[in-house]
């Protein structure tokens, strides 16, 4: 399931405060300032309501170039919110055209911020935040120093509220991509800067989306400790909306904990105050957190029931981010329910979104989770079949990692091979020039030209060291990039390159077959080892599964870190009984004794498939990679038989008739299962 639609928009939600319930005679109080901030937060559920009331006050903000940016920039943040990107567009460039004409710093900032909002409605969180950051500064550089805050807010070349707004926009990107840590001090920054400037609602909200952060960074005491203070704010601002946020922040960490009871009766609490407030679209995203949590407490009747609701109201604002997460939790209940079919039609329309926003990691989560509920379903052909394409989504994430890495290396390399040149040239001119001047000399006086040619030749033959030396460290470097390019960089295990480089080295005769073992292991619920320690703890526990395998095996055998959490192991030349003692040595290797992860003892498992080629004396030979296509379905299908266990291959018939011999491939396995003369186990399920 996807959890908690807290990132982005129940953010942006609890930006609905007291004006819906409090009627005009809010926007008669307080500043100009003020009441613009309040028009802009009713926006966020009533957009036409917010602008027809900007229309009021138009006339107070009059021509001047302030008073224009504040109009244009509030205009533009209210349809951002609303997913009316067109006309969000349209005051962005006004802000900008306000700019060049005014030389006004504010007003490009404030056409930053815009675009920004709209990005982050559309669920691009990175353009998002690559807009808000170099707007910060400006919206901060009147406002002095943090012990003056509260005195230079009014400031007109001061805007608090945009800065901290755009430090939100950071924080969320931040969480987004598991960088709890940054997403800490960017809530920081925003918590002082309200609390300086004094505005008590900002802070409140602030310390509550701070909390989450804390407790994954360790510090449980410190977001129990900012819950409370932000509790106690959103009481003394009477804001039904910050406290709805609040608990439901409060149920964000109960289920962190593994609290899911506890975690619905929060999220059904702050559902309650978000319906006493009027916030029809904070109660539509706190549905969707309760589509989740139903979902895990085995309730998928409730959790479609909640995630239809949600649904209508975040389409009506064009919120796509929201909309993948509730499409996600509703596909996944209808597979509880039964309703396979429609489960898939939501699936489909699914990733599309995701392959809108470019968000490649998400596709692999929703094809992961969708196939592991249409394996408890009993669909096995459909979740193998999105198996496949998870595996492949997930190779690609990885692939573009790796050449963004290797990029980064060959652009140091070369900018590095430059500057050694340029160095290398200015050495040579200088030797030219201090020949030329010898060459002068040498006219004048032989005995000292003598002395002079002496120490050219040195210097020549110094020169041409130092050009063998760095010639020789280049060629190390690129050497060096070899090896990185058939390793893997987290676990130092082979990678899959380097398998099929040595795989078709040895397999290069036509008719050769692969003659041995191969183990694919699969580590059981990693996504779970992420999701609740952070993707640290998932590293970590990656090397020490990389190190037990190695240990496991013989010196001669080949461990490649396949992709992802899978491991695959080449033992050439292993008989089928040491191909079944291996396998339940690997089991016992990596369940018998925890893992002691960042001060926690971790219990991790795997489902392993193995075979030993040939299958049976007399057959045709088998390449390797066939061999893999076999070994793959006998993992995948250790996971559906419970996890924790080993499926071996012991023979495979050939489906076809007799003088139409061929290798099957891995789609005819899953076709004709029957064919498969299954699988020997090894383990017991968990």
């Amino acid at each position: 399931m996807k959890p908690w639609l807290g990132g982005l928009a129940l953010a942006l939600a609890a930006l609905v405060a007291a004006p819906a319930k409090a009627g005009g005679a809010l926007y008669s109080a307080g500043s100009f300032d003020d009441r613009i901030d309040l028009v802009v937060r009713e926006g966020f559920d009533r957009p036409d309501a917010a602008l027809m009331r900007l229309d009021a006050l138009a006339a107070e903000a009059g021509a001047s170039p302030a008073g224009r940016r504040a109009m244009l920039q509030s205009r533009g943040m209210i349809e951002a919110q609303a997913g009316r990107t067109a006309q969000a567009g349209e005051h962005a460039d006004q802000l900008l055209s306000l700019a060049k004409r005014s030389g006004d710093p504010l007003a490009a900032a404030a056409s930053a911020l815009v675009r920004a909002l709209v990005a982050e409605t559309a669920g691009q969180v990175d353009v998002a935040a690559a807009l808000a950051r170099p707007a910060i500064d400006v919206f901060q550089a009147g406002c002095g120093t943090p012990s003056a805050w509260h005195v230079a807010a009014a400031a007109e070349a001061c805007d608090y509220r945009s800065a901290w707004r755009s430090l939100h926009i950071l924080a969320r990107r931040s969480m987004s991509q598991g960088r709890f840590v940054e997403a800490s001090g960017e809530l920081s920054s925003a918590i002082g800067l309200a609390e300086h400037a004094g505005d008590r609602w900002r802070q409140g909200f602030s310390l509550s989306a701070s909390a989450y952060p804390a407790f994954v960074n360790g510090h449980a005491e410190g977001a129990g400790r900012a819950l409370r203070d932000a509790w106690r704010l959103a009481e003394a601002t009477a804001d039904p909306a910050l406290s709805a946020r609040v608990r439901g922040d409060e149920a964000r960490l109960a289920d962190a904990r593994g609290d899911r009871a506890g975690a619905a009766r929060l999220s059904e609490e702050a559902l309650a105050m978000a319906q006493r407030g009027n916030a029809t679209r904070m109660t539509a995203l706190l549905l969707g957190n309760l589509s989740d949590l139903y979902a895990k407490l085995g309730r998928p009747e409730q959790s479609l029931r909640a995630a239809e609701t949600a649904l209508a109201t975040v389409r009506l604002f064009n919120d796509r981010r929201a909309e993948r997460v509730l499409t996600n939790n509703a596909g996944l209940a209808k597979i509880g329910l039964g309703r396979i079919a429609e489960a898939k039609q939501d699936l489909a329309r699914l990733l599309e979104l995701w392959q809108a926003s470019g968000s490649l990691a998400d596709q692999a989560t929703s094809l992961r989770e969708f196939g592991q509920a249409l394996a408890v379903a009993g669909d096995a052909p459909g979740a193998l079949e999105l198996y496949h394409r998870e595996r492949a989504v997930t190779a690609e994430v990885v692939r573009r990692s790796r050449e963004s890495a290797l990029a980064e290396m060959q652009h140091r390399f070369d900018a590095e091979a430059k500057e050694r040149s340029i160095e290398l040239l200015n050495r040579d001119n200088a030797l030219k020039a201090e020949a030329l001047s010898n060459h002068q000399l040498l006219l004048q006086n032989w005995s000292i030209g003598a002395t002079v040619l002496a120490l050219s030749v040195a210097v020549a033959i110094g020169l041409y060291r130092r050009v063998r030396r760095i010639q020789r460290q280049l060629e190390a470097t690129q050497a060096t990039l070899r090896v990185q390019s058939r390793c893997d960089a987290l676990t130092n295990l082979a990678n899959r390159r380097y398998l099929h480089e040595v795989m078709d080295a040895a397999g290069s005769a036509p008719g050769d077959g692969f003659e041995g073992a191969i183990l694919l292991i699969d580590i059981d619920h990693f996504k779970a080892i992420n999701d609740r320690f952070g993707h640290g703890a998932g590293d970590a526990v990656l090397v020490e599964f990389g190190r037990r395998l190695t240990a496991a095996v013989r010196a001669e055998d080949l461990v490649v870190r396949w992709g992802g959490e899978e491991f695959l192991i080449v033992a050439a030349r292993l008989t089928a009984e040491r191909s079944h003692q291996l396998a339940a040595r690997l089991l016992e290797r990596i369940s018998g004794e925890s893992f002691d992860i960042q001060d926690r003892r971790l219990r991790v498992t795997a489902s392993i498939g193995y075979g030993r080629f040939p299958l049976e004396a007399g057959r045709p030979p088998l390449p390797w990679r066939q061999g893999l296509h076999l070994v793959d379905l006998a993992m995948y299908s250790a996971k559906t038989e419970g996890r924790n266990q080993a499926m071996g291959i012991v023979s495979a018939a050939d489906p076809l008739p007799a003088g139409s011999r061929r290798p099957v491939s891995g789609s005819a396995w899953a076709a004709h299962g029957d064919a498969l003369e299954l699988l020997q186990r090894c383990g017991e399920p968990c």
